[in-house]
């Protein structure tokens, strides 16, 4: 039951706690979208775009909640129904309209997202006799070997970060000049990078696992995680689809329970968190089963087994 008390406790905070909204921001963005799509000259095409941009960042900035920074689903997949659903009706809010504030309450909320993370990762991992993260550790050892992996997990971040502006603004910039000329030609760039980062982010999809459950260091977790998804690929992709499509078709049941407050909504949020830890139990098993199975092919020959 203790594997449930962090996605439990995250997703009553969502709920009860006032929602820092930062729609103001979000607003001034869409009436600039929207000032553009109005212009006289605009062609037709990027006049459309335009519109399209300001009514979704209309949109997000209505949903939008600061505290979800705090539930990391994607990175450690930490499991939430409230950061599925988005906000509840009724919930207060408190708008952010300084965006040097935004950033420092963001800046702070999902580093402290990642570190609940990662302390959960190793509270699934415990459980398991895998992996070679310690099972048994004080919580003030647990603590210190999670603050140790929560600074690799942030190198991380701030790697991909850093590589992914790095290859974004010239490409931003390139579109945009094609755009001017053929906004189906843009529109096609656009779309094939954005498939190239989706690729990239499924070869490093066990990245973070690979931090935490195997205590690896952030070069070598890296290139297990390209290693493991190329020798696994269908595999990989199979295990991605099921997972993701088990949490939405629960996030959609429990989005019905969870309208009949408060008994509905606690039953909901309790459900997903143990549909979500199990899940998430799931990905810790099939990786390190992936990687005992891989060095027992490799063995002989190096490559994987020498990581």
């Amino acid at each position: 039951m203790e594997l449930l008390l962090l996605p439990v406790l995250l997703d009553l905070l969502l709920w009860l706690a006032p929602r820092l909204s930062i729609n103001p921001l979000f607003i001034q963005v869409a009436d600039f979208y929207g000032r553009a799509a109005s212009m006289e000259g605009m062609p037709p095409d990027m006049a459309q775009m335009a519109g399209q941009a300001a009514t979704l960042l209309g949109e997000i900035g209505r949903n939008s909640n600061l505290l979800d920074l705090l539930v990391s689903s994607s990175l450690l997949h930490v499991p939430s129904l409230l950061v599925a659903l988005g906000p509840l009706p009724g919930a207060r809010v408190v708008e952010v309209d300084n965006p040097w504030a935004a950033a420092g309450y963001a800046g702070i909320l999902g580093l402290l997202g990642l570190l609940i993370g990662v302390i959960y990762i190793n509270l699934l991992a415990r459980r398991l006799p895998l992996g070679s993260t310690p099972k048994w550790l004080s919580p003030p050892e647990l603590f210190k070997v999670a603050l140790r992996q929560w600074g690799r997990v942030v190198a991380y971040v701030l790697v991909v970060a850093v590589g992914l502006g790095t290859a974004a603004i010239p490409m931003l910039m390139g579109t945009a000049i094609l755009t001017l000329l053929s906004p189906a030609l843009g529109s096609l760039v656009m779309l094939l990078f954005s498939g190239m980062i989706m690729v990239l982010f499924f070869y490093l999809y066990f990245v973070t696992v690979g931090l935490v459950m195997d205590n690896l260091p952030l070069h070598v977790a890296i290139m297990r995680s390209f290693l493991l998804v190329r020798r696994n690929f269908w595999a990989t992709l199979g295990f991605v689809f099921l997972t993701n499509l088990i949490t939405l078709g629960f996030a959609l049941i429990m989005s019905r329970i969870a309208t009949y407050p408060p008994l509905g909504t606690v039953a909901a949020i309790g459900i997903n968190a143990y549909i979500g830890s199990g899940l998430t139990m799931a990905l810790l098993v099939f990786y390190r089963t992936r990687v005992l199975h891989t060095l027992e092919g490799n063995q002989a020959n190096g490559g994987l087994g020498e990581l």
